[in-house]
């Protein structure tokens, strides 16, 4: 049988001009991003085209706001993944360097 709310939901995405998918993707790729096992199964399941795509062509402005933080956040772990800087401002490495972790330094200003 047909469920009536799904179906219902789909003319409406297909009246507004959006592909049946493209909330589904982006509620999918949100969710990834709170997960780094989720995030990368959405990658390698070829997600990100899809979120892409989804960004691109959705007509509806929540979605495709959405959808572009999901690749801000999928764009930041890629460049963290790659050893380059988050953007975030929090990268432990660049603000430790040069500190003198020696015990006898602590607490004093070298």
């Amino acid at each position: 049988m047909v469920d009536v709310p799904t179906a219902k939901r789909t003319l409406a995405a297909l009246a507004r001009g959006e592909r049946p998918g493209d909330r589904e993707v982006v509620r999918r790729a949100t969710a990834a991003t709170e997960d780094v096992a989720r995030a990368a199964a959405f990658v390698e399941s070829g997600g990100l085209g899809r979120l892409r795509a989804a960004v691109r062509d959705t007509p509806d402005a929540a979605t495709r706001r959405r959808g572009a933080r999901a690749l801000a956040e999928f764009d930041r772990f890629r460049r963290a993944a790659d050893g380059g800087d988050t953007g975030t401002g929090s990268d432990a490495r660049d603000r430790a360097r040069g500190t003198d972790i020696r015990a006898d330094r602590q607490g004093r200003d070298t």
